[in-house]
């Protein structure tokens, strides 16, 4: 029973010290969120160290009509959150029209690694 209980102790250390080396490396994640008014909505991108590049399309429905905008952007090394505020609407001379409505929310993201290979992902919101 000793033996057992000693091995299994040595299992445990050795499950406590490799797993935060493979949890310090997060996996890229993005959110969405809209503000009470449903003026703006608000994009989060996290995990973004091994991240080179941010590629993302949004669409909503406003009275029965799609809508969406695109953007990307690129990342340093030493990035590893980024987010951004989009308008609902147009805006000119100071002046803003916003989208009656806005909702049935779409995000699709497509991360391009440092390493090359990509990852998509979508994220929804009524």
């Amino acid at each position: 029973m000793k033996l057992f209980s000693a091995g299994l102790s040595l299992l445990l250390l050795l499950f406590t010290i490799t797993t935060p080396a493979s949890a310090a490396t997060a996996s890229p994640n993005a959110s969405l969120s809209v503000s009470k008014d449903r003026h703006y909505v608000y994009l989060s991108f996290s995990g973004l160290k091994s991240v080179a590049k941010v590629n993302y399309i949004l669409t909503y429905d406003s009275n029965n009509t799609q809508k969406g905008f695109e953007g990307g952007f690129s990342t340093k090394k030493s990035t590893t959150r980024s987010t951004r505020r989009q308008i609902l609407g147009t805006c000119s001379s100071g002046k803003c029209v916003f989208q009656p409505n806005p909702k049935n929310f779409s995000l699709t993201v497509t991360f391009t690694l440092r390493s090359g290979a990509t990852t998509t992902l979508t994220r929804t919101l009524p």
